[in-house]
Formats: C-alpha cells, sequence, structure tokens
C-alpha cells in the first residue's frame, strides 16, 4: 500500500486530486478528500501533499462549507484532513493562526450530534489544534459539549468516546481547563452515565476496550495534578 501511495504522490495523480478540489462538484470533493486522508498519514508523503498546495484547498472547502448541514460527508473527510495535517508543526501553526480553521471546527462542533463519524473527526481535528492560546480558547468553548459526547459515548462508536476523553486530557493541561472538567463532578457524571464507570471505578462490562479506559485514567491524573497544583 505503501508503494502505491507513494507512486500517487510523486505522479501526476496528485496534481489532478488538487485540480478536482477546485471544481466545486461535491461527490468529485468528497472522494478525492478520502483519497487524501490516506495520503497525508504518512510523514513523508503529508509532506509533498502539502508542497503541492493543499492548504488553502482544504481551507476554502471547510470555509465554504462549515454552514451547510447537507455536507456532513464532506466536512468529515475535511476534519480527518486538517488533523492528519496538523502532525507538521509548521503546518498546524498555519492553519491555527492564518486561517479561520479553529473558529469554524468549533461551529461545526457545536451543531454535530453525538456517535457520529463526522463528530470524531471533528474532536480530532480540534486535538491536534490544542497549541498555545488556542488550548484555552477551545477548552473554554467546548468542554460542556465534549462532556456531553462522553455522557453519550457507545462502545460502538468507540472512536467518538476515544476522542473525546483524548481532547479533554489535552484541553487538561490547561489549569483553567482541568477545573472546569472537575467542577461539579462533571467527568465523573459523564462516564457514569455513558457506563464506563460505576460507583466510581471501572465497570468491568463497560464494552469500551482497555485502552479507552487507560486514557480514562490518564484524564483523570492529569485533572488531579492541576487541581492539587491549583488549591495546594
Amino acid at each position: 500500500r505503501d508503494a502505491v501511495k507513494t507512486l500517487l504522490v510523486s505522479d501526476d495523480a496528485l496534481a489532478l486530486c488538487m485540480a478536482q478540489l477546485q471544481r466545486k462538484d461535491d461527490d468529485l470533493t468528497h472522494y478525492t478528500l478520502l483519497l487524501l486522508v490516506n495520503l497525508t498519514k504518512k510523514a513523508h508523503h503529508r509532506a509533498i501533499v502539502i508542497r503541492e498546495g493543499i492548504v488553502p484547498l482544504v481551507v476554502d472547502i471547510l470555509t465554504s462549507s462549515y454552514h451547510h448541514a447537507g455536507k456532513h460527508k464532506i466536512l468529515t473527510e475535511v476534519a480527518s484532513v486538517i488533523g492528519q495535517l496538523c502532525n507538521d508543526p509548521d503546518t498546524r501553526t498555519m492553519l491555527a493562526e492564518d486561517f479561520p480553521v479553529v473558529p469554524c471546527l468549533l461551529y461545526i462542533n457545536d451543531q454535530t450530534g453525538p456517535n457520529t463519524k463526522l463528530k470524531a473527526k471533528l474532536l480530532f481535528a480540534l486535538r491536534q489544534l490544542c497549541v498555545g492560546q488556542h488550548k484555552l480558547k477551545i477548552g473554554q468553548h467546548v468542554i460542556p459539549n465534549v462532556l456531553h459526547q462522553l455522557s453519550r459515548a457507545k462502545p460502538k462508536h468507540r472512536e467518538c468516546a476515544m476522542n473525546a476523553v483524548l481532547l479533554l486530557t489535552m484541553l487538561a493541561a490547561i489549569r483553567t481547563n482541568a477545573q472546569d472538567i472537575f467542577s461539579d463532578n462533571r467527568l465523573e457524571h459523564a462516564l457514569e452515565r455513558c457506563g464506563a464507570q460505576r460507583g466510581g471505578e471501572e465497570n468491568p462490562e463497560h464494552g469500551f476496550g482497555s485502552e479507552f479506559w487507560e486514557r480514562v485514567l490518564t484524564l483523570k491524573e492529569r485533572i488531579r495534578e492541576q487541581v492539587v497544583i491549583d488549591t495546594g
């Protein structure tokens, strides 16, 4: 598979992808983005895609589509591509600072219900953009929404649950965010409601998998550290 991807990014196929994204055809855009999701997973492939000009194109799709509820398939892949592009530090800074990516994703997240593929990819992209001042900005906006997603989490939508926990863990590195997550036992209530824990302990029958619970413990520890620092 890597050999095929290398062939695609080093041939005229990638230039064709960029041209297809500019045609504004929804079906073509969707399938092209699906291909680009696969082509941006590895660093060396991603670097070539970035060099070919993906950033302004994907931002244009986001800013022209974020308020259209009927474009959830396109927005799902846009969020996925953006999240993967953010693995490159310079590109992440560009997306966060030079384009209105964060406010657009926050808007879509507000409008998107729990336990969907779009929600999972939005949580992933927002976590990837949690750097510098944006960690506080994103946290102030999304924490109640993410806790709501976690409270409604279902084992069959494990990606949503996992990405919610990972985003909260990233946000909890900031003390005010950690306090917000901790206050009124909001995190504990969410975990109890979704069935991940029972009586404050892991529910052995929760069905989310062992890795999920390990991430939950990491989140709790990070919050505990921040709260102790604040009150100690």
